[in-house]
């Protein structure tokens, strides 16, 4: 076989094998990569589908609940009245609620009252046998108050039901009836879906259920992706089919941009190889000379595109081949050179990625074209790349950025990924994700190269935002909810050296809003309150609703003075609330993270103890009734005065807040003021009112109360802290007092101020039994029984309180 058939078959078959091997590679390589990519994105359609649906479910399960726990809906399954349906089944309502319809189901699941705008009854008996197998699957439990909430598909439509059983507002009564509320998937919903899942979705109705759940079924043609998954409904049965149709058009652009390689591809190969064969039959007579010529013109011209081929089967002609061999490979290899330069050219232009090549050595940078124009770097050369690419760094991020690039430097790991905020030459503020690799280091192990991609992912990190802040947000109020806050409690307990406070509040007179003037008016309260709490709040606090009508605000690294003024200001701002027909206030407590109390939970239990307590001092609490029964129980067995009782709490709250007690302290001051001789009911009345000087055994007798009002408080749980206050109220500072004669400090401090401001009162003020001192009596009395009946300190601090009351009358 000659050489130049020799040639020109191993041209051809190296030619068909190279073109084999590369179509092999690039499908191995090329398209598995676009098909991962797709897949991924496939899998975010359908987690993006669940959330809306979910979200729907939800907003519709809190309705549904609002509805079938609220009084006026139980009391209508008994009457069916037309207030009830005048008020509140109109078409309005649907539109309203965004509802396709709301039935009433009786305890035999029977249609007890409907309104069902555009649903027909083929579909509405459909979803009410469907409705029938949820109850059927809940005998075991038949008294259960939560909502069951899902989806239903029928007649070519998907429905989102929600089921709740009937009951008071309470929740204590037994169910007499079934809420049924629900919408179907329309057009405006399906536009919504289709547009943030990035596909054509569509739903079917499935027989049976023996699918698998979690199993995405995928398959591709030229253009689309068709993606289908079985989801269960209402029923927990997978009956609902998903389909997704999704454009491939990173497929589609492959596809264009590997055509038009190719076809230069094999352009190319089969010139060289007409090529090789002409350079063969020319010069194939022009041995030694052609060769050295050859071989000079080579050498002077570089150029490796050109051939030399010598006839015959000598040492001459094997070193012509040889020569050209070896030329003709540096053509190919400069040409595959050019030809991945110039493909990952045109992928970074396609998706307008950066490539960066760091020189630490140097302090150079060299950045692609597309990323320059995209951040608009003004730099001419690559030195001066190297500074303004740090320049543009967000200053949020400088830190960050510094100590990650240092932990790249001084670890051994070869991959990177970082995640941070650049500035564009325009102004605007992008996040950019940056992965690289280590690809060189120095003798000592210092790297000296670094080879980085730069993504731009701002709309995938302002989606990330979105769905977070709609998961740790209140609806209403716009706070923080309480999976949020449960989360900042985790975080805090993980770390031990944290400070903080709890402020615990409980909005008074909510459930009265909401039974007299409907749920609106309470949400409004809810509202007002929130805003007066964020206008009032620092920044750093983080305020939340923790549950119907109970905020929580989370208080980091501020001093106690901080916590108590910020509750003296939101219990002025809700007073100052005018918008309703009732006056709003709002019980406060307060804890704070101590050694004793380490973990969130104790601390809100302690703040959650003090909020309570305080609500008994609140006249627009309920909680206000037991200290309101006791008190007019008092007054009307004894000539105790209510004027007298309340002298006592505001003077004693005045002297406490004078001697700077903590406000948990004040609350229990004022609550003890008006209790403290709460005992006395158990006192009979002819030693009681008796005008005259008591007997030695009525004194023993007299002298009990401090005991009974000790047992009355112990044994009611909202009153047991005050309990032993109670009891020492009478003891005296040098001991002789009684009940058990205790001595200094050993009295509560709160029983000693009490002991103080009662006496000055009982003084200053005429009895049945005795008239009234005047102040310098009082004054002169307080004076010599310092650091014997009272505690010097106190009375000290209490004649300060009532010269600044002389100077003030003045």
């Amino acid at each position: 076989m000659s050489v130049k058939l020799k040639t020109l078959f191993i041209s051809t078959v190296s030619f068909l094998l190279f073109v084999a091997i590369t179509i092999f590679i690039s499908y191995l390589v090329f398209f598995r990569f676009i098909a991962n990519i797709e897949d991924t994105g496939v899998n975010n359609s359908f987690r993006t589908f669940d959330s809306i649906i979910d979200r729907e479910e939800q907003g519709l399960k809190r309705t549904s609940l609002d509805w079938s726990h609220w009084d006026d809906t139980y009391n209508f399954m008994f009457d069916k009245n037309e207030e009830y349906i005048k008020s509140n089944l109109v078409n309005q309502t649907l539109q309203q609620l965004n509802l396709s319809f709301i039935i009433f189901l009786d305890k035999n699941n029977k249609i007890f009252y409907e309104i069902d705008g555009d649903v027909k009854d083929r579909e509405k008996n459909i979803l009410i046998d469907k409705i029938t197998n949820i109850r059927y699957k809940k005998f075991f439990n038949p008294d259960k108050i939560d909502a069951d909430t899902g989806t239903i598909y029928a007649y070519d439509k998907l429905f989102i039901i929600s089921e709740a059983q009937i009951t008071t507002s309470d929740e204590k009564a037994r169910s007499n009836g079934t809420l049924v509320m629900g919408r179907y998937v329309d057009k405006d919903l399906m536009n919504y879906i289709n547009e943030t899942s990035k596909a054509n979705v569509t739903f079917e109705g499935l027989p049976g259920n023996s699918h698998s759940l979690s199993e995405i079924s995928i398959s591709r043609s030229y253009d689309n992706i068709n993606a289908s998954r079985n989801t269960k409904d209402i029923n927990q049965e997978s009956s609902i089919l998903i389909s997704m149709s999704i454009e491939r058009e990173a497929h589609i652009l492959a596809i264009k941009y590997l055509k038009i390689f190719g076809s230069l591809y094999i352009v190319a190969l089969f010139m060289i190889l007409v090529l090789n064969n002409l350079i063969l039959d020319k010069y194939v007579l022009k041995r030694l000379k052609l060769l050295d010529d050859f071989i000079e013109k080579v050498r002077k011209t570089k150029d490796v595109s050109l051939r030399l081929i010598l006839a015959g089967n000598d040492e001459l002609s094997k070193i012509a081949e040889s020569t050209s061999n070896m030329v003709a490979e540096l053509a190919v290899a400069n040409n595959d050179v050019k030809e991945m330069d110039e493909r990952f050219r045109l992928i970074m232009a396609a998706t307008k990625d950066g490539y960066l090549d760091l020189d630490l050595g140097a302090n150079r940078l060299y950045i692609n074209k597309e990323w320059k124009q995209e951040l608009g770097y003004t730099s001419k050369d690559e030195s001066g790349l190297f500074y303004e690419h740090f320049s543009k760094i967000h200053p949020e991020f400088i830190e960050y950025f510094s100590n990650n690039y240092t932990n790249i430097l001084n670890n051994n790991a070869e991959v990177f990924e970082i995640t941070y905020k650049m500035i564009k030459a325009t102004g605007e503020i992008i996040w950019v994700s940056e992965r690289g690799r280590i690809v060189s280091r120095d003798d000592s192990g210092k790297p000296t190269r670094i080879l980085s991609v730069a993504m731009d992912i701002t709309e995938r990190k302002r989606y990330e935002e979105e769905i977070l802040f709609l998961s740790y947000s209140d609806r209403l109020t716009g706070l923080n909810n309480r999976a949020y806050m449960e989360k900042q409690f985790q975080i805090l307990d993980k770390d031990m050296s944290s400070s903080y406070f709890i402020i615990m509040g409980d909005v008074n007179g909510l459930k009265l809003i909401n039974d007299a003037l409907g749920h609106k008016m309470g949400d409004k309260l809810i509202y007002n309150v929130s805003n007066e709490m964020k206008k009032i709040c620092d920044n750093k606090d983080i305020v939340s609703r923790w549950s119907g009508d109970e905020f929580i605000i989370l208080i980091k690294d501020r001093e106690k003075d901080y916590v108590e003024n910020l509750i003296t200001k939101i219990k002025d701002a809700c007073d100052s609330i005018k918008d309703f027909p009732i006056s709003i206030s709002i019980a406060l407590g307060y804890a704070e993270k101590d050694n004793e109390n380490r973990d969130s939970e104790t601390v809100m239990s302690i703040a959650e103890k003090r909020m309570y307590r305080n609500k008994l001092i609140e006249k627009k609490s309920t909680r206000n009734a037991i200290t309101s029964s006791l008190l007019r129980t008092l007054h009307e067995k004894h000539s105790e005065t209510e004027e007298h009782t309340m002298r006592i709490k505001n003077m004693s709250f005045r002297l406490g807040r004078r001697m700077g007690l903590p406000q948990d302290k004040l609350d229990e001051l004022e609550l003890l003021g008006l209790l403290h001789d709460i005992g006395k009911i158990g006192i009979p009345e002819q030693i009681l009112l008796k005008p005259a000087k008591l007997t030695a055994e009525e004194w023993v007798v007299m002298k009990s109360h401090t005991e009974i009002g000790y047992r009355i408080a112990k044994s009611t749980p909202e009153l047991s802290h005050i309990a032993d206050e109670v009891l020492s109220h009478h003891e005296r500072y040098d001991g002789t007092g009684y009940p058990n004669g205790l001595k200094g400090q050993e009295i509560p401090l709160l029983a000693r101020i009490i002991n103080v401001v009662d006496s000055f009162d009982v003084m200053t003020h005429k009895r049945e039994y005795k008239s009234a001192k005047d102040m310098s009596y009082a004054i002169e009395e307080l004076k010599r029984c310092s650091s014997t009946q009272f505690d010097p300190y106190i009375v000290e601090e209490f004649l300060k309180l009532l010269q600044e009351d002389d100077k003030d009358g003045q």
